[in-house]
């Protein structure tokens, strides 16, 4: 699954989108990635990791997707619950809409 995560914009409480200080093209995919490469298990995501924190679209598969939300989900990382509700809120569409383009299975 193609997964792009310059594409998830943080909102504060009052929905005003959250800027990261003095970089502009610095964003949440960034903090992802640099926990992927500190922190995967797999080291496949040490690859993804690194592109991921350029900016581009990396192709993820559903174990490396999965271990990413693990770390992600884990609150000894530091991410915020704002901040994980978002980024699997657009994992689950990503998901969501991979199934449903999928060619329907011969039963």
């Amino acid at each position: 699954m193609k997964v792009d995560l310059t594409k998830v914009k943080l909102v504060d409480i009052e929905g005003e989108l959250i800027k990261y200080e003095g970089d502009e093209k610095k964003g949440i995919y960034n903090t992802v990635a640099q926990l992927m490469y500190t922190k995967a298990k797999n080291l496949d995501l040490i690859d993804i990791a690194m592109r991921m924190n350029k900016g581009e679209v990396v192709e993820m598969a559903p174990s490396h997707i999965k271990e990413m939300r693990a770390l992600i989900d884990d609150t000894a990382n530091g991410f915020f619950s704002f901040t994980r509700k978002q980024i699997f809120d657009y994992l689950d569409e990503l998901e969501k809409s991979s199934k449903d383009t999928e060619p329907n299975e011969k039963k």
